[in-house]
């Protein structure tokens, strides 16, 4: 059996392993107010959805935090939605779907008159 190191105290039965006289400042945690501020998260942080729109021959680019109608994208371009179609790739798109994901769209002005 080897004898213990200077300064080593072996562990007792009922030892938890803890020892109140080490200066860690875990006992401390929690008995008084915070020092400063922090922002601890569990959850990845939010993307931002770009939708690019290509219209009247320009591409624009319209980003929102929260997944969004392409209603909004719309109003959010000043593009009245009677006058436009909104199409992804070969399919037309109704302007209540919501989008969730980068996409890009095209909107296709609806001729009117008689």
């Amino acid at each position: 059996m080897m004898a213990p190191r200077e300064g080593f105290e072996p562990p007792r039965p009922m030892d938890s392993g803890f020892r109140i006289h080490r200066n860690t400042g875990l006992c401390d945690l929690g008995s008084e107010t915070a020092t400063c501020e922090s922002d601890i998260r569990l959850t990845r942080p939010q993307a931002i959805v770009i939708i690019q729109i290509e219209h009247l021959g320009e591409t624009t680019e319209v980003e929102s935090k929260d997944p969004i109608s392409v209603s909004e994208v719309l109003e959010k371009m000043s593009v009245p939605p009677s006058t436009v179609l909104a199409v992804h790739g070969d399919t037309i798109v109704p302007h209540t779907s919501i989008i969730k994901n980068d996409t890009k769209l095209e909107l296709v002005v609806v001729s009117s008159g008689g």
